[in-house]
């Protein structure tokens, strides 16, 4: 009767343990860095861009036990003659298999990015679609 008991409990324990390291790592998932620039590292990170520039958005993704999908938008914020939100055609959903960076490209149109304030958005979903964190950040096209 103790050998049964004593094993349960071991057994129960492995179980709980189990559960909070499942669930630790899928709530640290996170994007640690989102970085805007005129070349696909985001070398020397910028907010300020010409209307002729290509922007770069590369998002880091860590802490993930996974496969994620990472979505990248962008936004009007301030354009003027422009509704605030996102810009229909400039969303893009990559998979990544685990921590790792994403990478959006962003090129203007033919007549470049009208002047005024952009935002950049990331979201971080699990494989079911559910969203897991999200960082944005705005630019100006001078």
């Amino acid at each position: 009767m103790r050998t049964a008991r004593g094993g349960l409990l071991v057994s129960l324990g492995i179980f709980v343990f189990a559960a909070v390291a499942c669930s630790f790592s899928a709530s640290t998932a996170n994007i640690s860095d989102l970085k805007l620039g005129k070349d696909q590292t985001a070398s020397s990170p910028t907010s300020t861009f010409a209307p002729e520039d290509t922007v770069y958005a590369v998002a880091t993704v860590s802490n993930v036990p996974g496969a994620v999908k990472v979505k990248g938008l962008l936004a009007f914020e301030d354009v003027e003659g422009q509704t605030a939100g996102p810009i229909p055609g400039l969303e893009k959903t990559l998979d990544l298999p685990g921590s790792g960076t994403a990478t959006y490209t962003f090129s203007p149109p033919a007549a470049g990015f009208p002047k005024g304030k952009y935002k950049v958005e990331v979201f971080l979903l699990d494989d079911s679609g559910q969203q897991k964190d999200q960082k944005s950040a705005s630019f100006t096209v001078n």
